[in-house]
């Protein structure tokens, strides 16, 4: 009893697995159509390609950096500002003394400056500011135009993957339509070829033959379905979108 239990047990995990694996192949090509040329199911490359920059970690950090670069230039541009500095004080003082030990015309301003708030700004520049300054925004001008620089570097070089995988892909669609032509002409020849083995006509040299021209033709297709696969999620992965999105609407 508990035998069968488990034997129950395994039939229904391995029919889970080969349901799950089914989904998955018919997720790859849920809204593809195998009959259709694949370049006009999906957008152009130039659209991909824009996609794939506006979703491309690299593209966008090397943005960031642009960014932190831009705002070291404006900083080593104010930089000089660190060298003026504004006091604000208030004293007090006992204007009685004063005005007792001092009774000449000089008493009431004596009175003024002892008591009250004082506030100024005193402003001192380097001689580095005038030999230097310009040095060194010039240093971080540059590194700002190596960082752009930087950036484009990567947003060429994200285009060469796409377009590659790109033509790729629309390569071994193409050939996996041929090949699965070929796996079915090659099948029905075996089938005909089993009947005329039955029937006499050809001998076992001829039947293996054709046998194993199935069986390569098989393992052919699935070759070029395993390409095609492969470029399909690594274009998913270039561009940062799910491949239902390069889809066109119909």
């Amino acid at each position: 009893m508990q035998l069968k239990f488990y034997i129950l047990i395994i039939l229904l995990f391995l029919t889970q697995l080969l349901n799950a694996q089914s989904k998955a192949d018919n997720n790859l090509m849920f809204v593809l159509d195998e009959k259709i040329d694949l370049q006009s199911q999906i957008l152009p490359l130039d659209s991909i390609i824009e996609i794939a920059i506006k979703n491309s970690p690299i593209v966008k950090f090397q943005s960031d950096l642009i960014d932190a670069a831009k705002h070291q230039v404006d900083f080593s541009k104010r930089v000089w500002t660190n060298n003026i500095v504004g006091f604000v004080g208030y004293s007090a003082g006992n204007q009685t003394l004063i005005s007792g030990s001092n009774q000449n015309t000089g008493t009431l301003d004596a009175t003024n400056i002892t008591n009250g708030y004082r506030m100024g700004i005193q402003l001192n520049l380097p001689l580095y500011e005038f030999v230097g300054r310009k040095s060194r925004v010039n240093l971080y001008k540059s590194q700002l135009n190596s960082t752009i620089s930087k950036k484009e570097e990567a947003i060429q070089e994200l285009k060469k993957e796409v377009i590659q995988t790109y033509y790729s892909m629309l390569y071994y669609n193409n050939l996996v339509n041929i090949r699965s032509d070929s796996k079915q002409t090659t099948i029905n020849q075996y089938l005909i070829a089993q009947k005329q083995f039955k029937d006499g006509l050809i001998d076992v040299t001829e039947l293996s033959r054709l046998k194993t021209i199935e069986v390569n033709s098989k393992a052919d297709f699935e070759e070029a379905k395993r390409q095609f696969s492969t470029l399909y999620f690594l274009l998913e992965n270039l561009v940062g979108v799910p491949m239902k999105q390069l889809i066109l609407r119909k």
